[in-house]
């Protein structure tokens, strides 16, 4: 593991982006011990995202759920001020129960928990206080309101927001902790933990077993949580248990002979949805024609009113199961299309051949009480279901068949028969089937508009005459309607991109509709209708303005991007001022904060059609009411974007220091339908481009050495943390900094790590000081100071600090200071802080033989250094001669050793009675005698010893075998012969042996 420091961050803010509205309730600080499910988010990784930014303090704030909010009143309140307080702690009441949806999303896999603990799941508290009256606390009256059914699904929320901590990092979660952590009886907290694990794939270690105990509690959330959970697991496996237990929970399925169960909605909707998880992209047929056949299934009993979310469900279902496979599945793929347009547009079912998808279990009624709809189709209910089915089925497959029976209505008289929500579904379903055409422009926008809405909403604010009253609504509803479509599908088709001109134009109409709500800013907004609040309801024009931010931060997830927080800050506030602060809103706000700083800024979506189909159904455009309301979109399906992220996060970690640093990398990603090859760059840490596009990463900038990720750009998901083929090493990429330069942490701007600053410095340093030692000099720059402009290696500035300081007092001290200082200005400068070792052991090695040819006592022999000395020596000439090629020269510096060469030879050289002892251990192999005097002996035989290895002298027997064949051959003995015969051996030792052979043969 890397030897992350982590970052200490103070957790009391205050709001440091100023809105309008500071003046609000949002005045309350973090302080207090209790846990807020988000104190772990602070860490060396985020420090470095942000710096001194307090964005995540603030965000941190904002969702915080286990803390009385604050509520303005005055110092002494009457009746009716206290009824006051229940209205507006009512309101804010609304706004808590939605804040762990983006918490969830903030706090994404950012912690490992201890598999021996349980899992802390923070407080959601519902009361407020009193600044006004030294913080008193007020709850709600639970004489006037159900606390407890107020709390139950944002508990649920509440824990699932806490499961989404876990990181995938973490590796397979044990089935023991996850039963360690049932409670004895069954509550929404556990439920909500399930549904979390499932979504980051741990519940794959339940048994089968394990998994029935959970249904036999009957316990809704439980039940919902778990399938949901189960089927994100096992997603596209079509594992058979798992397959067999979800289809328990649809009583549609059940064959007549099964004994009859009363299921709630709720839980039928949640095991329709987790089908078509567990079947992802199979296109399986059967399960086809049974999702086709709930879509339109008449109801009864108590679900009259849930019919809508129950067909939405199974929408979604068949969508996710022929993902993307419209054209290719197998089976009666024209049918089913037929039977789902006969949904959308509501005629009578006669077709012989649409009966083979007639459900047996609906010739079957058991239900007494069911709502006679006859042969017709209640489009109210089944149309929206079958829209979502067919843009996934088609998603991406740009076919212009599926695209013309998907009209948008072009005439005044079609307006008057279309709701104006389906035509926004319509135009979602066209553009995700035609997904290359979408184009982050104003003009592709108003492309989407029919000409006759364009027409009719031009002269708005304008006086008209009553007659044309009704046409000009349902001009204006369609309007808005396609707008927001419109907007939608570009926040899905540039999902976690980032696109500059994306988030430019979906924050151009997120303003524009929040000032015809009611105008509080000047916007760059001309060419746009005026005065759509007459025509539309301030409801509607609410939901189309949160659907358009979601939309925005959908785009801009990870990014914590400033301009769109203000935003989403000033929206949160002005709710709760306006009184509109209903559920549905401030959960679209709760999400969109949690999307912008998706993982705390470490996770971004994907646009694969998983990850599309995915943020679909996150974002289906019908917000709840209330905490409780799962009418027509069950709340626990808002959770599963998660399965639509991925950890395209990478930071850089020096790998001298194993710190996390900054580094700017470029990036080149390939040709698309938008733009052409290009490449751009970021500064790590960053996300980057999804893995289809992405094609080279390098480390560029002159403070770090380069290197280059090549990658081949193919329509896979993100590597898997710890994938043994992850490029990025799980999101870290280690780098090297290059000598002379500093960190961008240290110095930000560049001017402390010029290297031509630093040998002005160093130079500096070496000359004589003009002032007494004595005299203080002001400004003086110590050289450990200057070797940290080059390294932050403790060993070398502890060297400098000890061996290079300027106490020295003697002349061989001072020389050793002269010699350390260059010696660690050559090993940093070169960034080969290792080699200082090395030259330490030359110097030593030639002060070692300098003293003991000055003394007269040589206490040892050191041959090994001389040895390495010779080896440094002969690499040196064969770099210099072009024998050897090293592109960054030689190791030691070639002056260097040529000074150490011949101060060698020099002391050889100059030994006194080195001839006749060479010729003696010629002659006889015997070393220098004992003469009684056990110090020049010792002496003697050293230096005989290093001029024999210096020189590469051969060996006694060697040298006697040739004598012996010049005195038999008569030869004459010349230095070039006996160089050819000892070609190893160094031209001074060649000299002494040709005097010997020389002697030898005037002797004879």
């Amino acid at each position: 593991m890397l030897p992350l420091h982590p970052v200490t961050i103070p957790s009391s803010v205050s709001d440091t982006l100023e809105t309008d509205s500071t003046k609000l309730e949002d005045v309350d600080s973090l302080e207090g011990s209790a846990s807020d499910g988000m104190e772990h988010i602070f860490n060396s990784s985020t420090q470095l995202r942000y710096g001194r930014d307090l964005r995540l303090n603030e965000v941190r704030r904002l969702l915080c759920s286990a803390r009385p909010v604050s509520i303005q009143t005055p110092a002494n309140p009457t009746a009716s001020d206290q009824d006051f307080q229940q209205t507006q702690l009512w309101h804010l009441a609304q706004r808590t129960t939605a804040l762990p949806f983006g918490r969830g999303a903030f706090t994404l896999g950012t912690i490992c928990t201890l598999l021996t603990e349980a899992l802390a799941v923070p407080k959601l508290v519902l009361a407020g206080r009193l600044p006004a009256q030294q913080n008193a606390m007020v709850n709600l009256d639970p004489n006037i309101r159900n606390i407890q059914e107020l709390k139950s699904w944002p508990e649920f929320h509440n824990a699932v927001a806490a499961g989404l901590r876990l990181s995938p990092l973490q590796g397979k979660m044990s089935r023991t902790w996850i039963l360690y952590n049932k409670p004895d009886e069954p509550n929404v907290t556990h439920a909500g933990l399930l549904l979390a694990l499932g979504l980051h794939g741990h519940l794959r270690v339940l048994t089968i077993t394990d998994i029935f105990q959970y249904y036999s509690l009957e316990h809704e959330s439980t039940t919902v949580g778990l399938m949901i959970g189960l089927a994100a697991s096992y997603r596209g496996t079509m594992q058979p248990s798992i397959s067999k237990s979800l289809y328990v929970h649809l009583p549609a399925r059940h064959p007549s002979s099964f004994p009859e169960l009363e299921l709630p909605t709720l839980i039928q909707s949640a095991a329709l949805i987790s089908v078509g998880l567990l079947y992802e992209g199979s296109a399986h047929p059967q399960t086809m024609q049974i999702l086709l056949s709930e879509i339109g299934r008449r109801s009864g009993g108590d679900n009259v009113l849930e019919r809508e979310g129950y067909a939405v469900s199974a929408g979604f279902s068949l969508g996710l199961v022929a993902l993307g496979r419209g054209q290719d599945a197998i089976g009666y793929i024209d049918t089913l299309v037929d039977r789902l347009f006969q949904y959308i547009v509501g005629k009578e079912l006669h077709s012989d051949r649409l009966h083979l998808f007639s459900s047996s279990a609906d010739e079957h009624n058991r239900s007494t009480g069911q709502i006679i709809d006859g042969n017709l189709v209640n489009i109210d209910v089944t149309a929206p279901g079958a829209i979502i089915a067919l843009a996934l089925m088609y998603l991406k497959t740009e076919s212009e068949l599926i695209v013309s029976r998907l009209p948008i209505p072009q005439t005044q008289f079609e307006l008057q028969y279309v709701r104006p929500d389906f035509v926004l579904l319509h135009v979602i379903a066209r553009n995700l089937i035609m997904w290359s055409r979408i184009r982050p422009s104003e003009d592709w926008i108003q492309s989407q508009v029919p000409e006759v809405v364009k027409n009719g909403v031009k002269g708005l604010g304008n006086e008209m005459e009553d007659i044309y009253e009704v046409d000009v609504e349902a001009l204006v509803q369609a309007y808005v309607n396609v707008v927001v479509g419109a907007c939608i599908s570009l926040g899905l088709r540039f999902a976690g991109t980032r696109d500059a001109n994306a988030q430019e134009l979906l924050y151009k109409y997120a303003v524009y509709f929040l000032n015809e709500i009611k105008p509080v800013c000047v916007s760059n907004c001309n060419g746009l209708p005026k005065g759509l609040s007459v025509y539309v309801d301030r409801g509607t024009l609410e939901t189309c303005l949160h659907l358009i931010v979601l939309s925005l931060c959908v785009v801009m997830a990870g990014s914590g991007h400033l301009q769109t927080f203000r935003f989403l800050k000033f929206l949160r506030n002005r709710s709760s001022a306006d009184g509109h602060a209903y559920f549905g809103t401030q959960m679209a706000v709760s999400l969109a904060i949690g999307f912008l700083f998706l993982g705390g800024g470490t996770w971004t979506f994907s646009t694969s059609n998983s990850s599309i189909a995915a943020l679909l159904i996150t974002l289906y455009p019908r917000l709840p009411t209330g905490p409780n309301d799962n009418r027509c979109h069950l709340q626990a399906f808002r959770h599963l974007y998660v399965l639509a992220t991925e950890a395209r996060w990478i930071q850089t970690v020096d790998v001298d220091t194993g710190l996390p640093v900054y580094v700017p990398v470029e990036v080149t990603i390939k040709e698309t339908d938008l733009y052409n090859e290009t490449s751009f760059c970021e500064v790590t840490p960053c996300s980057l481009p999804e893995r289809a596009i992405l094609k080279a990463v390098r480390v560029c900038g002159p403070r770090y050495w380069p290197q280059v990720i090549e990658l081949c750009p193919e329509e896979q998901a993100w590597w898997n943390s710890g994938d043994k083929n992850h490029p990025f090493n799980s999101g870290v990429l280690y780098v090297k900094r290059k000598v002379g330069a500093c960190s961008y942490v240290d110095d930000p701007i560049g001017s402390q790590s010029l290297l031509s600053r630093a040998m002005h410095k160093m130079s500096a340093t070496t000359q004589p000081k003009s002032c007494s030692p004595s005299t203080e000099c002001t400004g003086e720059v110590t050289v450990d100071q200057l070797v940290s402009t080059f390294s932050s290696d403790p060993s070398l500035i502890a060297f400098a600090q000890l061996f290079c300081d300027s106490s020295s007092t003697t002349r061989s001290e001072l020389d050793f200071q002269e010699f350390c200082l260059q010696v660690l200005f050559e090993c940093v400068s070169k960034d080969r802080p290792a080699m200082l070792q090395v030259y330490l052991s030359l110097y030593a090695t030639i002060g070692y033989m300098v003293d003991s040819f000055v003394s007269d006592t040589c206490t040892s022999s050191d041959t090994l250094s001389l040895s390495s000395l010779k080896i440094a020596v002969a690499y040196n000439e064969a770099v210099s001669n072009g024998r050897l090629t090293n592109l960054r020269g030689g190791i030691v510096q070639s002056a260097f050793l040529g000074s150490l060469k011949k101060r060698i030879e020099d002391i050889l050289n100059s030994c006194p009675d080195m001839n006749s002892q060479l010729c003696a251990y010629i002659t006889s192999g015997e070393w220098p005698t004992n003469n009684n005097n056990n110090n020049n002996a010792n002496k003697s035989r050293t230096f005989l010893s290093w001029y024999l290895q210096w020189y590469s002298v051969a060996s006694p027997l060697d040298i006697k075998t040739v004598a012996n064949k010049i005195r038999r051959d008569n030869i004459c003995p010349s230095v070039a012969l006996l160089r050819l015969v000892f070609p190893s051996t160094h031209i001074s030792a060649i000299g002494a042996l040709n005097r010997y052979y020389s002697s030898f043969k005037v002797e004879d």
